[in-house]
């Protein structure tokens, strides 16, 4: 049965409490992650950054992603019913994608997973067409961070934080393991795709210059096209 908003908003409350409230829902791994259910969707395109959730949700049904600033969509966690008017009128979206990077203490990697698990699943149970995004950071990370993810399904992942040589290599590293662990996958990439990735799997490049207004900071420059787009709109 369907959730509702408000159990929505309480089932990720009590699961990001200090003393989680044992929710039932399916669990594994180590550190008792939510199990996603499989998903075979793409993207059409274009595909907003999540701010942009509401000063475009009106002009038409389109597809977000949260590859953008957390704060941009930190209330999927912390209230997560303020987007119900927003979130059931949209196509589908790219789901949270809290910061998993190689220099943050474990207990923050494992807690931002753990959210990331959390809202895809209150989203899968409030019927809203979601793409998971995997995250991992150092090697040592690799044995829990991809718990949760569904096999033989759509994942999205992004590029924009590889800034140097050991960014590569260790992201490269966590998307071998992660295609080892589920032998399936369909990826996604927000930006270009590194070399070195393994083969045996099927990419679809999510951004596009003139198509996705914002993705990171380097993306800056296109925002000028929504702005455009809206003044067309209104001639």
């Amino acid at each position: 049965m369907q959730w509702t908003w408000d159990e929505a908003k309480l089932f990720i409350k009590r699961e990001l409490s200090k003393d989680p409230y044992e929710s039932d829902f399916p669990k594994v791994g180590k550190y008792n992650f939510p199990q996603l259910a499989q998903t075979n969707c793409l993207p059409e395109l274009p595909v907003f950054p999540f701010n942009y959730l509401k000063s475009t949700v009106k002009e038409g049904r389109y597809w977000y992603h949260c590859f953008t600033a957390e704060k941009n969509f930190n209330r999927l966690c912390t209230n997560f019913n303020e987007y119900e008017e927003f979130l059931t009128n949209i196509k589908g979206i790219i789901s949270a994608d809290f910061n998993l990077y190689r220099n943050y203490l474990d207990e923050v990697l494992i807690r931002n997973c753990r959210k990331n698990r959390l809202v895809d699943y209150a989203l899968q149970q409030m019927g809203v067409p979601m793409i998971p995004a995997a995250g991992f950071a150092g090697e040592s990370s690799w044995e829990w961070c991809f718990d949760g993810l569904p096999k033989n399904s759509t994942v999205a992942v992004t590029t924009n934080t590889l800034y140097d040589k050991e960014a590569n290599r260790l992201f490269v590293g966590g998307i071998n393991a992660m295609v080892k662990k589920f032998n399936r996958l369909l990826l996604l990439f927000a930006a270009n795709a590194p070399i070195g990735l393994p083969k045996n799997f099927q990419t679809f490049k999510l951004l596009k210059s003139q198509i996705i207004a914002r993705c990171g900071a380097k993306g800056r420059k296109n925002n000028g096209w929504l702005r455009r787009r809206k003044r067309q709109k209104k001639r």
